[in-house]
């Protein structure tokens, strides 16, 4: 009888999910995401158009100056077609923290996390799309920035900015500012958890903190720790990248603290639940 009675009792036994997302089907699913949230795609086509729609009018009202040669034009030349990303590169960073906090105000993430339990490839996933999105844009509308304002400023040769290590680190910089940006900013967001929280933290690094610094007496600091900072590293790289060492400066600040931003996401997400 008890034999029977054993013989009876069901055994439980774990079945795995039938379908498990991966991590091209994760980049899937946060490129839909933030191609199809009105808000989103908005900032997306305002950053766009700040980029261009500030340094192109700039650059066809200004007046080449007479006797200038194309290689004395280039500084002008930089200067116009970074214009437009002092403002750019805000909403980037508003863009990027409202797309990484965006899951965890609408209740999304648990959907993610039950189709996608490792949580390290969401947050992977996340950033890529994100940051290769905002990057990829703004490095498009750049470049065609960049050939308008030459082409008003100066009647030199097209290639002359391809020759100028000037022109090619300034332009690369304000890339690389991009990428920092919007990768920390959606960092925040997922470390924060609230597009509001992460919005004051990453535009408060960039502005208030440099603001602050500007007001403390050099001597007090270290030296360089103004330009080391979040919002001094992008400043840098959003100007004429006159003095190398300080622009490699800026690349491995803006490395650093993304790296730390990014950490802080990823031990947040292993650690908290969605």
């Amino acid at each position: 009888m008890a034999m029977a009675t054993d013989a009876a009792t069901p055994v439980r036994t774990h079945v795995p999910p039938p379908h498990r997302l991966s991590f091209a089907g994760l980049v899937r699913s946060e490129l839909i995401k933030l191609l199809t949230a009105r808000s989103l795609v908005v900032l997306l086509i305002v950053t766009v158009l700040c980029t261009a729609g500030i340094s192109v009018p700039v650059a066809m009202t200004a007046e080449a100056k007479a006797g200038q040669s194309a290689t004395e034009a280039l500084p002008d030349f930089i200067d116009t077609t970074l214009l437009g990303m002092q403002l750019s590169i805000l909403l980037v960073a508003v863009l990027s923290a409202v797309a990484g906090a965006s899951d965890f105000g609408n209740g999304t993430i648990r959907v993610v996390f039950a189709a996608a339990p490792r949580r390290t490839p969401v947050l992977t996933a996340k950033l890529t799309v994100i940051a290769g999105v905002t990057t990829g844009l703004i490095t498009v509308t750049l470049l065609l920035t960049a050939v308008v304002s030459w082409l008003a400023l100066t009647p030199g040769p097209l290639g002359t900015p391809l020759t100028s290590s000037m022109s090619l680190l300034s332009l690369a910089g304000a890339v690389i500012a991009t990428v920092a940006v919007s990768v920390s900013a959606a960092s925040l967001g997922c470390l924060l958890r609230s597009s509001g929280k992460a919005i004051a933290a990453v535009l408060g690094l960039m502005i208030v903190v440099s603001i602050v610094l500007l007001a403390i007496p050099s001597r007090v600091l270290p030296p360089g720790f103004s330009d080391h900072v979040f919002g001094g590293a992008v400043t840098t790289l959003l100007g004429t990248a006159d003095d190398t060492g300080a622009w490699a400066g800026a690349v491995v600040a803006l490395v650093v603290w993304s790296a730390a931003f990014v950490a802080g996401a990823a031990a947040s997400l292993r650690r908290r639940d969605a």
